[in-house]
């Protein structure tokens, strides 16, 4: 019988195929939530479920995956991610985690026909600002321990991912004006095509292959 090579990936590669996608998803929102809006949408008709399915797919969904890709940059990194490096991905993570959780709330009021929810806002702007100081730190860690050059843009995108945001943000608001989109586009953009390259190279580890 004729040996047949199987390539399992392994918890990490599967983790980082998750933040791949949410890095993906993350980066795209600023276009799915600048062109709908649920609260101008008529309640209940069809239109109305699709705009509602594609606020908690871009809204809620990737911010959740990338936190799988965070658990996947701390396995690959082992004992080399450092104190730095262990702080920075916890607190990345959880602000993610809170930025999902305020994004839940407010979402989930405008699907019932509801209005903005002012805390679940609070929330989901908190969760930024934690997990912007842990980017830093990730992205720090990244450039210092991971030497591919998908790797090493992401650890930039990371550490800059204020500054880059809040330029994006400006010159979105100028090209942009008057939508919510140039916001988001400041606050995900810059993580989001992090994560996407991110994820993608620390998709590439796989197990040792194995035989069928």
């Amino acid at each position: 019988m004729t040996a047949t090579i199987v390539h399992r990936p392994t918890p990490v590669a599967r983790r980082a195929r998750t933040g791949a996608v949410g890095g993906a998803m993350w980066a795209l929102l600023p276009v799915a939530w600048g062109l709908v809006s649920l609260e101008d949408t008529e309640y209940g008709s069809p239109q109305f479920v699709a705009v509602a399915a594609a606020f908690w797919l871009f809204g809620v969904l990737p911010p959740v995956l990338l936190v799988a890709g965070h658990l996947a940059l701390r396995d690959a990194l082992d004992g080399d991610a450092g104190r730095v490096g262990r702080v920075g991905i916890v607190t990345a993570a959880t602000g993610l985690a809170a930025m999902a959780l305020g994004n839940g709330i407010e979402i989930a009021s405008l699907s019932a026909g509801g209005d903005t929810v002012d805390w679940g806002h609070a929330i989901f702007l908190g969760g930024f600002l934690v997990s912007i100081a842990g980017a830093l730190f990730v992205g720090i860690t990244v450039i210092r321990r991971r030497r591919d050059g998908a790797s090493r843009t992401a650890g930039w995108l990371l550490a800059f991912a204020l500054p880059l945001g809040i330029a994006i943000g400006f010159v979105g608001s100028l090209v942009w004006p008057e939508n919510d989109g140039a916001f988001f586009a400041a606050i995900t953009v810059p993580t989001g095509v992090a994560w996407l390259l991110l994820g993608q190279s620390l998709t590439a580890e796989r197990s040792p292959s194995a035989t069928e």
